[in-house]
């Protein structure tokens, strides 16, 4: 075998052995295959796609390719879920809380920024000394008892992903189906979760643009968790508009503690559905009951307090949460509605600012984004308040066209 015939049969439309993908994404972590013909071979599954047996084989590499943890001999209801990737979406720290609040276990292995917006690791990296990266023990034993921890991938959790994953990011073959599902379940088998919930979202501001490229890759995530006797189900949701008013990392980070705090928007909306799923699989409780406790455990705070000792068990510093000071007020320049606010806009103009990467060796500034002070409806005049941005030191060239993805007629 050599890497060169293997990019040439994809390019070529072919299917891959389990040997010969094995071959190239084994051969890449070893550092026997340099980055240049790892970008060729993910261009080629981008273009060309990938059957569900190359794309079940290559979860089984990813898989073997570190450790595998198993927690159903050690705790009850584990649980798990995953985003796909959205603007303003902070979901993961707000429903991890409110999963060990309704007696559920999730143990978050999460990652940073993949495209425009930055990853949970990234948001939570924000935190002045948050560890996004404690020992084994530490994290199950903090998993088992508050309910709840986040890591970031580790050396010995599928570490071939993680390299992929940095790849995919800066080399535009983000949103191929067969790699986000391999990279969804890999991490999520590897985890050890028995329960997982994946959140598709569709649309200009997530990985997936379509209805159909979703559904698609529903079906090749269930029939991945059922190769393994995982119970996985599938949520779509809209990701056409930015799923809070916060898009950047330190300001996602407040925007998750109101809503932890009962604020009213899309943020709380979503991530009741997500944990009433998630507590409805693992105790086997209808729906709309296991709904009603989330509801519960949200007004009632309790989510909240266990936000709070997640965050101080892991060494974070909330009060010295740091947003930056250098604030810009943009303003609407005519009269008219809010038709809409286009997610993908936002997030290009949040990473101009500095919130997310655009190369693979980019610092990313915590401190910056932008706070929507609108919603899709909402009637303005000319002069009204739209949004502030939060920017750095180093105030990049801002042209009108940063600022279309606010639409108003």
């Amino acid at each position: 075998m050599n890497i060169l015939d293997i990019i040439t049969r994809k390019k070529n439309g072919e299917s891959l052995s389990y040997d010969e993908l094995k071959y190239a994404f084994n051969g890449y972590l070893n550092g026997e295959i340099p980055d240049y013909q790892m970008s060729a071979l993910l261009m080629a599954i981008t273009i060309n796609g990938m059957s569900m047996s190359e794309t079940i084989s290559l979860t089984d590499i990813f898989i073997k390719s570190g450790e595998i943890y198993d927690l159903h001999n050690r705790m009850q209801y584990v649980v798990d879920k995953h985003s796909t990737g959205g603007v303003g979406d902070s979901t993961t720290l707000v429903i991890g809380p409110l999963c060990a609040a309704l007696g559920l276990h999730m143990a978050k292995m999460s990652g940073r920024g993949l495209g425009y917006t930055g990853g949970t690791i990234d948001k939570l990296e924000a935190i002045p000394g948050f560890n996004v990266l404690p020992s084994i023990q530490d994290f199950y034993d903090q998993v088992e008892n508050i309910g709840f921890a986040i890591s970031a991938q580790t050396p010995n959790l599928v570490p071939l992903d993680k390299l992929i994953y940095a790849l995919r990011d800066v080399t535009g073959t983000t949103e191929s189906i067969p790699l986000i599902a391999s990279s969804i379940m890999s991490k999520k088998i590897a985890a050890g979760a028995n329960n997982i919930l994946i959140d598709i979202k569709v649309g200009s501001g997530a990985l997936i643009k379509t209805e159909e490229d979703a559904k698609q890759l529903s079906k090749w995530l269930i029939a991945i968790g059922e190769a393994y006797e995982r119970n996985v189900k599938t949520i779509i949701s809209d990701m056409n508009t930015p799923l809070s008013f916060a898009i950047g990392n330190a300001l996602e980070v407040i925007e998750a503690i109101n809503v932890l705090n009962g604020k009213k928007c899309p943020l709380l909306d979503a991530s009741l559905e997500i944990a009433a799923n998630l507590l409805s699989m693992a105790k086997r409780i209808p729906y709309e009951e296991a709904y009603k406790q989330a509801e519960e455990a949200i007004y009632s705070k309790k989510a909240l307090k266990k936000f709070a000792e997640f965050v101080s068990n892991q060494g974070g510093d909330l009060a010295n949460l740091n947003v930056s000071k250098r604030v810009i007020p943009v303003k609407a320049k005519i009269d008219g509605v809010i038709k809409n606010i286009d997610a993908l806009g936002a997030a290009k103009l949040a990473q101009k600012l500095g919130a997310s990467k655009m190369k693979l060796d980019d610092k990313i500034d915590y401190s910056v984004g932008i706070m929507l002070k609108v919603k899709k409806g909402d009637i303005v005049k000319r002069g009204d308040l739209l949004m502030y941005l939060y920017v750095g030191d180093t105030l990049p060239k801002l042209r009108n066209v940063d600022f279309e993805f606010i639409n108003i007629v």
